[in-house]
């Protein structure tokens, strides 16, 4: 009888990593904070931004994003689903609630705006400003009578039709759909598991900064709505 039970686990085991993920921390105690609820022990931490650069190559700092370590420790003989929507988070004393953002909506975004601009198209009319400074010598002032000389400068507005003044801009690095596919992959890889399993999965989750600065620092409070009971956990701000 044990040799189906082994089996079991295994394959739970199999289908979390299948799904992402990272390897959990030994223990629930071994992160900044932890919380049990009925049949399961929620366990986090906020990551500094610079672990942040050196965990992805996706610029997730610049992008806007806070990661939060994640792990669910189901007890023994307790099925756990995991879902990343459960997860809420607030930042410091902003009251604005934050859900996780997935790997699929950020790779979309980065890819938008790392897009080139297209060029104008023939026809076009763009209006820049322009600036003159010249040496005027010569002439006299009918007011005064006096003979006018010395540097001057002006002030326009230059019209140019099917293209942009001066000599071209170089194009911005472009952002490719092999791009977007390899960021994409990259933040599921180690995105928390969307799986059902009987044994401890840990992953991250990526919210979006709060617009607030009352949010810029922490602490953070994360809120896990599980199938039977909500957990509660507050993070503290990590050291710099």
């Amino acid at each position: 009888m044990k040799v189906p039970v082994l089996l079991c686990a295994a394959a739970a085991l199999l289908v979390a990593r299948d799904n992402g993920g990272i390897r959990p921390r030994g223990a629930a105690s071994d992160y900044p904070a932890h919380q049990s609820a009925k049949g399961v022990t929620i366990a986090a931490a906020v990551i500094p931004p610079e672990q942040v650069s050196k965990l992805f190559a996706t610029d997730l700092n610049k992008a806007g994003y806070i990661v939060v370590e994640v792990a669910v420790y189901p007890e023994t003989g307790n099925e756990v689903e995991v879902k990343s929507r459960d997860f809420l988070m607030r930042a410091g004393s902003d009251p604005v609630t934050l859900r996780p953002v997935g790997a699929d909506t950020i790779a979309a975004r980065l890819h938008q705006k790392n897009a080139p601009k297209a060029p104008p198209a023939p026809g076009d009319v763009t209006i820049y400003p322009t600036a003159t400074i010249g040496y005027e010598s010569g002439g006299y002032d009918p007011v005064t009578g006096q003979r006018r000389s010395g540097v001057y400068t002006a002030t326009g507005v230059g019209v140019a039709v099917g293209q942009q003044p001066g000599p071209p801009a170089p194009p911005p690095p472009a952002s490719t759909d092999r791009d977007r596919t390899t960021m994409e992959r990259e933040l599921a890889d180690k995105g928390l598991p969307e799986t059902r399993t009987v044994d401890p999965v840990a992953g991250y989750l990526f919210f979006p900064k709060p617009s607030s600065s009352k949010g810029k620092n922490g602490p953070y409070h994360i809120t896990y709505y599980g199938e039977h009971e909500q957990v509660q956990l507050d993070i503290p701000p990590f050291k710099k």
